[in-house]
């Protein structure tokens, strides 16, 4: 007769359970391991070679991305520039080259004004300084009054009429172009792409097994007899003889068949349910990366200059 407790008790569910979890810290220690190759041989440059073992020492600088661009240095910007000239309307009389004269406007004083006197008149004017102040409008009228005047024009003498000279102002929009420089970055390439960093979660292990024991056995007996028996007698005299005759049959079957059959059905299953993630980056990347990201080189390769259109 089948057992099935002795067929659960012969599986090895150490091996079984013990094998599933061996592939699955196999196949997180594989993942480990490529996320160090990843590391070293996309993020640094290969290391020096021990000449006498041949094999590679460390790792070498880090590969940068290197590219250019424009950066704009100054922004453009429009400017009003003020172009003020003076001109000599009325040369007046009296002046003297050797006293100071001074140019007022409203009763503001105008200065940084440049004169030339002959023959007791200002015949020529020029501004050294450019004026500012709401009294700086085009054709405003500026006095040239003498110190030591006694006159209330501002004249030498009281019979001499002062000079008046006019104010030209112009003002103009000029347009002040944005300045550019060719800047040069090196970035490392770690810091621009994320690092395989997989964590196996969670494991489900599901074994099943299956048995299905199915006996059947069918038995069947039958028997037959029967018996016959004639006689036959009779007396006769015949010379004085008796004659007598018996007839006896008889026939008997015994009939018996058995049958027997076992059936077992037998099914195993092992389901394996894993999921995977992006594990935080450990500390020791995480600060090789912040001091990658320190290294980022930003220079000028070129003077300011205006972009051309």
């Amino acid at each position: 007769m089948y057992n099935p407790g002795e067929e659960l008790s012969s599986i090895d569910f150490g091996s079984i359970i013990g094998g599933s979890l061996n592939a699955v810290i196999k196949a997180q220690s594989e993942s480990a391991h490529t996320t160090v190759d990843f590391v070293k041989s996309v993020g640094f440059k290969p290391g020096t070679i021990d000449v006498e073992t041949g094999e590679e020492n460390g790792v070498g600088d880090p590969v940068c991305v290197s590219f250019s661009y424009d950066k704009e240095v100054s922004p453009g910007s429009t400017q009003t520039v003020r172009n003020v000239t003076i001109e000599v309307e009325n040369g007046g009389e009296g002046y003297d080259e050797n006293t100071p004269i001074r140019f007022s406007i409203l009763n503001n004083e105008l200065e940084g004004v440049s004169y030339k006197i002959e023959g007791g008149k200002i015949t020529e004017t020029v501004l050294t300084k450019i004026p500012t102040g709401d009294f700086v409008v085009n054709g405003v009228t500026v006095k040239a009054i003498q110190q030591g005047s006694t006159a209330e024009d501002g004249s030498a003498g009281s019979d001499n009429a002062s000079a008046t000279l006019k104010l030209h102002v112009e003002e103009t929009q000029k347009v002040i172009p944005a300045l550019y420089q060719k800047m040069n970055i090196e970035v490392p390439i770690l810091t621009m792409m994320p690092i395989p960093f997989v964590k196996i979660e969670h494991a489900d292990i599901d074994f099943n097994v299956k048995i299905n024991s199915v006996s059947t056995t069918n038995t069947s007996s039958s028997s037959n007899s029967k018996v016959t028996n004639n006689t036959n007698a009779s007396a006769k005299a015949f010379f004085g003889k008796f004659k007598a005759s018996t007839s006896l049959s008889a026939s008997f079957s015994n009939q018996k068949s058995s049958s027997s059959s076992e059936e077992v059905k037998k099914d195993y299953s092992l389901n394996i349910s894993i999921h995977a993630v992006q594990d935080d980056m450990p500390a020791g990347m995480s600060r090789i990366l912040d001091i990658l990201e320190e290294s980022i080189i930003t220079k000028s390769v070129s003077e300011p200059k205006a972009r051309l259109e």
